[in-house]
């Protein structure tokens, strides 16, 4: 799975057990509604964290996730039991903390292949082929791919097997 589709389904099992915990929050009353209101909140500032992390390529954030999804089907689990009327769709709900949780766990393998990606050296020397650390693939230099990889990213190579060791893959530009 690439790692845009991922981050998609991370957001949406997000979403879901989000709308999930106001859901449920707003079906409690008096002290327990306060109560399950600062764990809301609580949550949803977790839930922000979790983005941020997320667009910067943190290695903390799948750990975070991980703990969040747990955490958030416990919670669920807890209050539904609670109510003396059982509120409709919570099996939804409660599916979209268990995929957010198995996702963000197996996650963990994604990022100890772009750990290996960490190890390669940037260097701002041109060579024979182009990558982004933080992409897939590297190019020829000619390449309409090649001319967006920012210079920060930059990693050049001087032949395809050194460019496939370090764990890239050819472009349909390399010839």
């Amino acid at each position: 799975m690439g790692n845009r589709f991922v981050d998609f389904m991370i957001y949406i099992a997000l979403m879901i057990v989000l709308l999930g915990l106001i859901n449920i929050t707003f079906r409690l009353h008096k002290l327990s509604f306060v109560l399950g209101f600062f764990v809301l909140l609580g949550f949803l500032l977790v839930a922000v964290v979790s983005v941020v992390g997320m667009h910067n390529r943190f290695d903390w954030v799948w750990k975070l996730l991980r703990v969040f999804f747990g955490l958030a089907l416990l919670d669920m689990l807890f209050v539904y039991l609670l109510l003396a009327s059982k509120p409709e769709g919570f099996l939804p709900f409660a599916v979209a903390a268990i995929a957010g949780f198995f996702i963000s766990s197996f996650n963990s393998k994604r990022k100890a292949d772009d750990s290996k990606k960490a190890d390669i050296k940037k260097t701002y020397e041109p060579g024979k082929y182009i990558a982004s650390r933080s992409g897939s693939k590297f190019h020829a230099p000619k390449c309409d791919w090649a001319k967006k990889v920012k210079k920060s990213n930059a990693v050049w190579f001087d032949g395809k097997e050194e460019a496939k060791k370090a764990g890239y893959k050819a472009d349909a530009c390399i010839e």
